[in-house]
């Protein structure tokens, strides 16, 4: 079997990015330079990472939208992998502008998983040390609960069912406070949208007013997927810091986190749906216990709207 080669990944971003962005979508050379940059940064610097306590964790929150993207063989940690490392990259700034649609992102994320799956290997072989300017730094210590919740969904995974878990003693947070706020645009067509990048480290005043909503009358959030907080780790794990630390019950497609225990669907997932949020909710089939219940208590709110 040959080894891995780490060369592979640079030139993916060196080679393969630049040319599809700047011929197939019309992106701006120096702006597709900038993306090239921060995806093979992005790609050093979770590789540096272990395994199993870090690299675990921060797929995790992409697990349930990733299972059917291609290629539809590789591992479904190679395939989150890929999406921390380059979906949620500044890709993310060409695809909000409309220069890279769904396609042109799953044509990438495809092409990357071959080589990323190179420089994992070739990294855990021959470690390097983390960057310094890691967007991964430090996540477990600013944000405990999220990073102990989520650690132990890494860990429920496989086999599904309820987790508890013992959240560390922490400060509880605030709001974002008012120089952290952006405005977003708001579509039309449709369903209502907030038009936003997804790797902004700003809170839009729609998020805003949710999390004082849920906190302040101690009910459930719903989102079809964590990625629908952020696409950036870093805000990710604020906004489930901020949740957990006020008790309040997070609920997605396929998980379900709570201060004191994770439930994770039992057997095989249900693909998360932007269009219509509630749909793979709708799917109880695998969900158990307190899941189903949080879950037809969402469900039933939808329904009376």
């Amino acid at each position: 079997m040959a080894e891995p080669d780490p060369q592979h990944m640079t030139t993916f971003c060196r080679e393969v990015v630049p040319e599809f962005l700047q011929e197939v979508c019309q992106v701006q050379t120096a702006e597709a330079q900038a993306i090239c940059d921060d995806i093979l940064g992005r790609a050093e610097a979770f590789a540096a990472l272990d395994q199993r306590s870090q690299q675990d964790v921060l797929i995790t929150p992409f697990i349930e939208e990733v299972f059917d993207h291609e290629p539809l063989d590789a591992p479904l940690e190679l395939k989150a992998a890929v999406t921390v490392v380059v979906r949620n990259s500044k890709l993310e700034e060409v695809h909000v502008q409309h220069l890279v649609n769904a396609d042109g992102l799953r044509a990438l994320t495809r092409m990357a998983a071959g080589p990323l799956s190179h420089l994992l290997a070739a990294r855990r072989r021959d470690p390097l040390p983390v960057p310094g300017d890691s967007p991964f730094t430090d996540l477990d210590t600013k944000y405990p609960r999220a990073w102990t919740c989520l650690s132990a969904v890494a860990e429920t995974f496989a086999s599904g069912g309820r987790s508890g878990y013992r959240a560390p003693e922490a400060p509880v947070p605030d709001l974002p406070s008012s120089d952290e706020h952006a405005a977003a645009r708001q579509t039309d067509e449709g369903i209502p949208k907030t038009v936003f990048s997804a790797i902004d480290p700003r809170f839009d005043h729609h998020l805003i007013e949710v999390l004082q909503q849920v906190t302040t009358e101690n009910i459930p959030i719903f989102v079809p997927a964590l990625s629908r907080f952020s696409r950036n780790s870093d805000k990710l794990m604020r906004v489930v810091e901020f949740l957990l630390a006020h008790g309040v019950t997070i609920l997605t497609t396929n998980y379900m986190l709570r201060p004191q225990d994770v439930w994770v669907r039992r057997r095989q997932l249900v693909k998360p749906d932007s269009y219509d949020p509630s749909k793979g909710l709708r799917d109880i089939a695998s969900l158990s216990g307190a899941h189903r219940a949080a879950a037809l208590q969402v469900l039933a709110g939808v329904e009376e709207e």
